[in-house]
């Protein structure tokens, strides 16, 4: 019989996991949903969970997991029998922002939808998990141990492909195959997808976004980070693009939302789509990363930010439009800061170096394993040394090919006229789906653009690549320059960013529409086409690169965690995050992030008062303050502290992605919505520290006390299940 590569692998994993199933209590882990099955229950029921296995993650019947949805780029959760889903109010901030104006500034001012017919559409699509399966057998069966890792990598893609076709079939479902432990197993998940989702409440920015990009991943914390939207679904119940006769969305299961608060200690379980994480990357790996990507990201993301934040400042209507963009390179670079500083302070290198001459060691008196695995190490940091010689030029293009408008639009043109013209050059004629297809993409680029923002935006990145050494320089961005430095480079980059946005026709709709008019001929000539068939040339052989180097270290890492399972004997067992459904659990606790310094655990309304400044972003509404002065805060105040509680703590292990995700208690009902990490814990996406990796979230009675008292949305307050008193353990209300 054909060996099955990677087969070794799984079994290692399952056997890691049986062992595991007897082991201490953990907080550690972004475990796939069956895990469930294999953790420690027992324990988990000692500090409060109620609910059953089954009740949590059912293959076959309803269960938590159908009130998880996954939104954006974010998580959400059904809170109600019509399809209301709470989520992060930056998860739903670009749905917020694209409805916004100077006129209806909700970005600003918040909304409030007293009926259903006042909810806003949005572009945002809901994805439920209705099925997950192990199909690492039927993906690895597709490759054989003589095959080049780029042979493999097709491989792979293409058995990938014919399982996703084949599950979807003729059903409406989306299905996709994910990778875990870098291809050592493979697993189908299948959704339903809804494509009418629709804005029922956001609060002003200066309830959401209290405290801004200052406080990002800090803690203590005072920001109400909620919002409220609608899955609509069409009158025969299937999924539907918007329309007025969409009814809302009945799901298999929505959360109660508790009033009772916690305490230290308490049960807490979150379940959402983490994004990435790189916990079992190899030392040279984290060491190209602090020296390399994570700096000169960076250094992009805060030269783009800064020029359009300047904008902002001269431009309301400027700051709305960019409102989503600007925000979301913020967090990133933000991260990105504190990933480094953690790196710094667990000294995290060593850390692996240390581990890692330990496993050699291991490998070295095992005679088998050290021929099957004793040359890893030093495959992967050859291929890590390969990724030094064109890693910088890589960032730098992802950064031109998204952050500059024109450069996608362009891209998207040429892209349109290539469709004019078959391998042999013959005419042909695109169809009318495709000409309105780059209209559609147009609009959408016109939406954003703005031409001084491009125009700075590009120069700026142009002079930060020039300013590499040459061998990460764009050939395009050299030949601008030539061998000009200083002033004058700057000068010659300046004036020909200035032609180049006066000559093209693209900087206009107007432009663009007498560009398709005029067919391939006309967008090829155009300038701005020009030049980003220069960028182009390089782009293409970039992509093909990283492609290359991507499918070779998935082959290596996919070794190297087998390897390391057979040196831990069952200590890793969950894979890296990668955007699938994910349960972690833990409990609320405080922190000390060091010598002398405690956190308690929660953070109260009159911390928001006591931040309170004139200017964003901690301004307090007149309303807040004066509700907090009369300490009118209704059924929501905690009994211990008096006041209402805004946010709180977790050992829950989360990252990027997680954000909206519902922390769950031991009753299976909502005691907040996570939306950050602290800062001292931003490290975690690489290296998990039991002391100091939390979770923060906002307090379903902050959200509930926001609806009722600032907002008065008694329509949304009557459609919640909320339990303000102690109760016996339910079911998860089913709809």
């Amino acid at each position: 019989m054909k060996k099955i590569p990677g087969l070794s692998i799984l079994c290692a994993l399952t056997l890691a996991v049986g062992l595991f199933a007897g082991a201490r209590w953990m907080d550690e882990g972004m475990w796939l949903l069956d895990s469930i099955y294999k953790l420690p229950v027992a324990e988990m029921k000692q500090h409060g969970l109620e609910l059953t296995p089954e009740q949590i993650y059912s293959a076959t019947g309803s269960s938590l997991k159908d009130a998880v949805v996954l939104l954006g780029g974010g998580t959400a959760s059904f809170v109600s029998a019509e399809g209301l889903i709470i989520t992060n109010h930056h998860v739903a901030f670009a749905g917020i922002q694209s409805l916004s104006s100077v006129q209806d500034d909700y970005l600003k001012n918040g909304f409030c939808a007293k009926t259903k017919a006042e909810e806003l559409s949005t572009t945002y699509t809901a994805q439920i998990v209705v099925g997950m399966k192990d199909v690492t057998a039927e993906v690895l069966s597709a490759v054989t141990d003589t095959m080049s890792a780029d042979t493999r990598a097709k491989a792979v893609q293409a058995a990938i492909g014919k399982i996703e076709k084949a599950a979807k079939g003729t059903t409406r479902y989306t299905c996709r195959v994910s990778d875990m432990y870098s291809g050592g197993q493979y697993f189908l998940f299948t959704y339903e997808s809804f494509g009418d989702v629709r804005l029922v409440y956001a609060p002003p920015s200066a309830i959401g976004n209290f405290g801004g990009e200052v406080d990002n991943w800090m803690w203590p914390r005072h920001t109400g980070d909620f919002s409220l939207m609608r899955v609509y679904c069409g009158p025969d119940h299937t999924p539907a693009k918007y329309a007025k006769e969409n009814i809302p969305y009945t799901p298999k299961v929505f959360l109660p939302i508790s009033a009772q608060g916690y305490t230290e200690g308490s049960f807490a379980m979150i379940m959402g789509f983490p994004g990435r994480t790189f916990r079992y990357r190899e030392a040279a790996s984290v060491q190209l990363a602090h020296d390399e990507t994570l700096p000169t990201t960076i250094e992009l993301y805060k030269t783009r930010m800064d020029i359009i934040d300047a904008a902002g400042k001269k431009d309301r209507a400027l700051e709305i439009r960019f409102a989503s963009r600007v925000r979301g390179i913020a967090n990133t670079y933000k991260n990105y800061l504190g990933t480094l500083e953690g790196m710094e302070r667990a000294d995290l290198l060593t850390l692996k170096r240390s581990e890692e001459l330990k496993f050699a060691a291991y490998l070295n008196n095992t005679p088998e394993l050290a021929r099957k695995y004793g040359t890893l190490l030093g495959d992967l940091e050859r291929a890590s040394a390969e990724l030094t010689t064109f890693n910088r030029k890589s960032i730098v293009l992802l950064n031109v090919s998204t952050g500059v408008d024109l450069v996608r639009l362009a891209g998207r043109l040429r892209s349109f006229a290539a469709l004019e013209r078959d391998s042999a050059g013959v005419h042909l004629t695109p169809s009318a789906r495709e000409r309105d297809g780059v209209r559609e993409f147009i609009g959408s680029v016109f939406k954003i653009y703005d031409p001084t923002v491009d125009k700075q935006t590009l120069t700026a990145l142009i002079l930060k690549n020039l300013a590499m050494p040459v061998e990460q320089q764009l050939a395009a961005f050299r030949e601008i320059a030539g061998s000009r430095t200083g002033a004058d480079r700057e000068t010659k980059v300046r004036a020909f960013v200035d032609d180049l946005y006066d000559e093209t026709r693209m900087a206009m709709p107007a432009g663009c529409e007498k560009l398709l008019a005029g067919g391939a001929e006309a967008i090829t000539e155009d300038a701005f086409s020009v030049f980003a068939a220069s960028i182009d040339a390089e782009q293409a052989p970039m992509t093909a690169r990283v492609a290359r180097f991507n499918a070779k270290t998935a082959l290596l890492r996919a070794r190297y965690i087998e390897a390391l399972l057979a040196w831990k004997k069952g200590d890793l067992v969950y894979p890296d995050a990668n955007r699938s459904i994910r349960f972690t659990y833990g409990t609320v606790k405080p922190y000390s992030p060091r010598d002398g310094v405690e956190y308690r655990y929660y953070t109260t309304l009159a911390g928001v008062v006591e931040k309170a400044q004139s200017e964003d972003p901690f301004i307090v509404p007149a309303k807040l303050r004066d509700l907090w002065q009369k300490k009118d805060f209704g059924r929501y105040a905690d009994p211990k502290t008096g006041d209402v509680h805004v946010a709180f703590l977790t050992d829950l292990d989360i990252t990027g992605g997680n954000s909206g995700s519902p922390v769950i208690n031991g009753k299976g009902e909502l005691i907040g919505c996570a939306f950050d990490g602290n800062w001292e814990a931003v490290v975690g996406d690489y290296y998990f520290q039991e002391r100091y990796n939390r979770t923060i979230s906002v307090d379903s009675r902050y959200v509930l006390f926001v609806l009722d008292k600032y907002s008065g949305a008694e329509n949304i307050l009557k459609e919640l299940v909320i339990r303000y008193g102690p109760s016996g353990v339910r079911p998860v209300p089913a709809g």
